[in-house]
């Protein structure tokens, strides 16, 4: 009996190695042969993708059938897409509205005409619809880890931030995130749950927004703080 389910065990890593390897080139081959490949193989796995779209090397994408991106849209190298309704289970989950979101939670949405720089991470698994650019290193999250339970204040646990501990020892906060059109987040800026970017706004560099940000100004600073109007 042992040595059955050592075998199955042994056919099972054989079957993900064999995986592995014939599928490297797809997620890792550079240039217009690597882009057709990447582009064919989300075509069939993806909710929706539009003409035109270059998904780069390295770039990984859990859940990809939560996941819409639009026409000439480029998934810059190494960016991270994680989409997917979340798993709750025994964790406390407090859930923020945001008006401005029209999707439903755990999808991703990604406009058309849109790059997604290097090395940025975006968690659509509140909620997520990108209309405006995003620069290299930047963090979208519109599922997080909380230390106390939101849904009643009177709890006084302090909450573990690891989704690696008992569930009953985790809160959650998640809020569908949404950057409007023509709006810009600057390099390594970071948005938590709930938060619209408006309409032509852009974020400064190394910002961390916890707060809606309105239409046609420049913000900046932790938290971030409108500084300016654009006109």
């Amino acid at each position: 009996m042992k040595k059955h389910k050592k075998l199955i065990i042994f056919l099972k890593f054989l079957l993900k190695s064999f995986y592995e390897l014939i599928s490297f080139p797809i997620f890792y081959l550079p240039g217009p042969l690597g882009y057709k490949l990447r582009y064919n193989y989300y075509r069939k796995k993806m909710k929706y993708l539009g003409e035109n779209v270059k998904i780069d090397v390295g770039v990984s994408i859990i859940n990809p059938e939560y996941i819409s991106i639009g026409s000439n849209t480029w998934i810059d190298k190494h960016v991270i897409l994680l989409a997917g309704k979340p798993i709750v289970g025994e964790r406390k989950i407090y859930r923020k509205t945001n008006n401005d979101y029209t999707g439903e939670e755990g999808e991703l949405i990604i406009a058309n005409d849109i790059h997604i720089a290097p090395f940025t991470i975006i968690s659509g698994m509140g909620g997520t619809y990108i209309g405006g650019g995003v620069a290299a290193g930047s963090k979208i999250y519109s599922l997080s880890h909380h230390y106390r339970n939101l849904l009643d204040l009177s709890d006084n646990y302090d909450y573990n931030f690891s989704s690696m501990s008992p569930q009953k020892e985790q809160a959650l906060i998640s809020g569908p995130v949404v950057l409007e059109s023509n709006s810009a987040i600057g390099l390594n800026s970071v948005l938590l749950p709930g938060v619209t970017i408006g309409k032509n706004s852009w974020i400064g560099a190394g910002s961390v927004v916890h707060k809606n940000i309105p239409s046609n100004v420049i913000a900046s600073g932790n938290p971030a703080k409108v500084i300016t109007k654009k006109f």
